[in-house]
């Protein structure tokens, strides 16, 4: 029993952060359908989260969860800016994680 459950003993965490992370376990609608899709596209943010880690952030970061990425990168001081059919986020000067970030933004900008 134990061999067979080995090699699945991280799913339950998977689980818990797609539950957590992404809510998945809310119902967004009474509808089936709607539901349906509401949950497919919560499982596609997901995993392009992984992927995006797993891609683009340094070692450090992959094992961060939504939760912490958001509070370490988003939860700062910035402003988003539309202009000319373009969307720039302007971080404030002295934002904490600002060189990590700037070398995450390269890497995403070496996959285009």
């Amino acid at each position: 029993m134990w061999r067979f459950y080995n090699q699945r003993c991280c799913m339950e965490n998977y689980i818990k952060e797609a539950k957590n992370g992404f809510t998945i376990d809310r119902i967004a609608t009474g509808d089936f359908k709607a539901t349906e899709l509401d949950l497919l596209i919560k499982l596609l943010a997901y995993n392009l989260f992984e992927r995006f880690k797993r891609d683009c952030c340094e070692p450090v970061h992959q094992g961060y969860t939504i939760a912490r990425f958001r509070l370490e990168f988003f939860q700062c001081a910035a402003t988003l800016i539309r202009h000319d059919r373009s969307v720039v986020l302007k971080l404030m000067n002295n934002f904490a994680g600002q060189h990590v970030w700037k070398r995450i933004e390269a890497h995403v900008a070496r996959l285009e």
